[in-house]
């Protein structure tokens, strides 16, 4: 197994943020994860880590054991399975749900922490002007709303009305669906320019990944960051020729 490269705690938000590191470093697909062999990885960085802080470190520890039970549970046939466990692919499932989420509102965030720093380049402090006394009374604000509201209607910038009907998972699954089977290709902003809302986005998320689950589409990310490209499966084009 190669070394790991230099994996220190402090790198690391979490264990979410390790294993997401871990995932884009092998070049693994995070919609399919290999349980076995991120187990291990994980372990082995965890294991690397030096002079570790045991209050941060605990969740690491927990995660690893965690991803070791997962491993173990993954291998044993299902028919020994105690009927009040769940299902080991149901826990993966999970767990890959926990991943993307993660993965997406961390790529968010370092999306506007690029753009923070392109504004800081060109928005400069000016220099220090002096005003006097009699020039420094605060409007009226009702003068002040007038003005904004003024400035919105010459810009033809519309007020935005709340969408009142409530987005139902299952049925952006249908529409994913249809879309896919129509298309062959989708790209993951496409369905995120349709979202009004952050709710609506976490609403589609969860249907992409229900969709993956039952095997009707696959998920691909070439690179950190880069788009998500979803394609229906090869088993779902034959059912629906067929």
């Amino acid at each position: 197994m190669s070394r790991l490269l230099d994996v220190r705690l402090e790198n690391f938000e979490g264990p979410l943020d390790l294993l997401i590191h871990l995932i884009y470093k092998n070049e693994l697909n995070i919609y399919d994860i290999p349980i076995a062999f991120i187990a291990e990885q994980f372990v082995v960085a965890v294991n690397e880590m030096e002079k570790l802080d045991i209050e941060v470190a605990a969740e690491f520890i927990n995660m690893a054991s965690y991803l070791i039970y997962l491993k173990s549970r993954m291998l044993l046939p299902k028919d020994i399975y105690a009927e009040e466990e769940m299902d080991p692919e149901e826990e993966k499932f999970l767990l890959t749900q926990r991943l993307v989420e993660y993965s997406f509102y961390k790529d968010v965030a370092e999306n506007l922490r690029v753009l923070e720093v392109e504004a800081g380049k060109q928005l400069m402090r000016s220099s220090t002007i002096y005003i006097p006394k009699e020039q420094m009374q605060t409007e009226d604000p009702y003068s002040i709303a007038n003005a904004f509201f003024s400035l919105l209607e010459k810009s033809n910038v519309k007020p935005m009305k709340m969408k009142k009907d409530i987005v139902d998972v299952t049925d952006v699954i249908e529409k994913i669906k249809e879309i896919v089977f129509e298309k062959n290709k989708l790209f993951w902003t496409d369905i995120v320019k349709t979202c009004v809302n952050k709710r609506e986005v976490v609403i589609s998320l969860l249907a992409v990944l229900e969709l993956m689950r039952l095997k009707f589409i696959e998920a691909m990310q070439a690179e950190t960051f880069g788009e998500i490209v979803i394609e229906k499966c090869a088993a779902a084009a034959e059912d629906a020729n067929g």
